[in-house]
């Protein structure tokens, strides 16, 4: 009876298709690495413009929709409503409220703007570390740079 079951088993194996677990085979290879100093003389304003206006226009963004998701938990949560009641209760006025639309309008302007003078200030301050750095030689750097086409020995490793 196990021979029966032993060859059922053999079979129903053999027309499964085997699937392989690449994850068990794989092994992560080291590489031999070294240390490594290098001498920073220049740093291009272009580039450093580009990137700086798109990590720029990132933030912007990510403060446009904070504002939008704490305007609107205020607005849901009866928080609006009740900074216009106490102001109209406080100063006797009629008809005050606050204007979402202008008040996002003018966030959105103002926050752009400051933005933009931050990639600016960016910009400015690698122009200035160039000029130093051609005062100075430049600055030094340590690197770790990975050998990858050297993987470390089996003897080598601790």
């Amino acid at each position: 009876m196990s021979d029966t079951s032993q060859a059922q088993r053999e079979q129903s194996a053999a027309a499964e298709p085997e699937v392989v677990d690449r994850r068990l085979g794989y092994r992560r290879q080291r590489f031999e690495a070294r240390k490594v100093r290098r001498l920073v003389r220049h740093v291009d304003p272009w580039s450093i413009l580009k990137l700086s206006l798109l990590l720029a226009l990132c933030l912007w963004l990510m403060l446009m929709i904070a504002a939008v998701i704490l305007w609107t938990v205020a607005s849901n949560a009866g928080t609006i409503s009740s900074i216009e009641n106490f102001v109209n209760s406080s100063l006797s006025l009629q008809d005050w409220s606050l204007d979402g639309e202008f008040i996002f309008r003018q966030f959105g302007l103002v926050s752009l703007l400051w933005c933009l003078g931050l990639a600016a200030a960016v910009v400015i301050s690698t122009l200035v570390f160039n000029l130093i750095s051609d005062i100075i030689g430049g600055v030094w750097i340590s690197v770790i740079e990975e050998e990858t086409a050297r993987p470390v020995r089996e003897s080598n490793q601790q």
